[in-house]
């Protein structure tokens, strides 16, 4: 993928879409252009919540907000031994399928909101962590990844390994749920039984969960950056830390075109 600037519509409204593991800056860089200039910014996690919750789960959206999505993650749960705190499996993948379907809508609706505003601009879709559990990077027709890069510039937020290794550690100290593609779930699933010897009643629902991150943390990275060469360009963690307005991130941009 060959990026021209001023033939980038994202480019030219200011119409950014960040991606990346969760963790790594998405909603604090839009935050701090919502602050300091006025931008506007559309949370995918914040709207898979919206969706989930509109129905069955009303009291759910009591003190859920951008800055608080906790929520969302007690709604997800955790596989395991219900004496823990988990929840059946078969009840998990119920959930799980309920945040892909609310996600690809979410991620979608961004995508929406400019096609019927086509002159919107100065606008951050600040994607879940889990997009590239949902879309084929090689495909030049997926849906999702289309429909992103025809009314943003895709930009995948990448970290040194030693980054990484903190959002590990982070995880460590406090477990949360999150979203799994189902085919690897079920892998990571029948894996942990057969390395612990465990049956599912037993099985502490915090260590599957910091077993399962481990294993997400490195395919997430080597999806987001095959996202990065064909749909996109990547930002680093040094350059993200000198961004402080809006004219930093822009300038960030910039140079990441030209060496695209």
């Amino acid at each position: 993928m060959k990026l021209v600037a001023n033939e980038t519509s994202g480019y030219q409204f200011k119409r950014f879409a960040l991606l990346g593991m969760s963790g790594l800056g998405k909603t604090f860089i839009s935050r701090k252009l919502v602050n300091k200039d006025r931008w506007s910014h559309y949370s995918v996690d914040y709207e898979i919540g919206k969706l989930l919750f509109k129905n069955k789960h009303k009291h759910l959206l009591d003190g859920f907000e951008i800055g608080n999505l906790t929520n969302l993650s007690n709604f997800l749960g955790k596989p395991g031994s219900r004496s823990m705190g988990g929840i059946l499996f078969s009840e998990y993948l119920k959930r799980q399928q309920l945040h892909r379907d609310a996600e690809i809508k979410a991620t979608l609706n961004a995508s929406s909101l400019v096609e019927h505003s086509p002159e919107l601009s100065h606008f951050m879709c600040d994607t879940s962590g889990s997009i590239c559990e949902l879309v084929n990077p090689l495909d030049k027709n997926d849906k999702i990844l289309s429909s992103l890069s025809k009314n943003f510039l895709i930009i995948c937020l990448e970290a040194p390994d030693t980054m990484y290794q903190v959002l590990i550690d982070r995880f460590l100290a406090k477990p949360k749920p999150m979203y799994y593609e189902e085919n690897f779930l079920h892998s990571l699933w029948q894996r942990f039984r057969d390395d612990t010897s465990s049956i599912c009643d037993e099985i502490n629902p915090d260590d599957f969960m910091i077993y399962g991150f481990k294993a997400l943390i490195k395919r997430r990275k080597a999806i987001f950056d095959t996202i990065s060469k064909n749909w996109g360009i990547s930002l680093n963690f040094e350059q993200l830390r000198e961004v402080k307005c809006a004219a930093d991130l822009i300038r960030a941009i910039e140079c990441a075109i030209r060496v695209k």
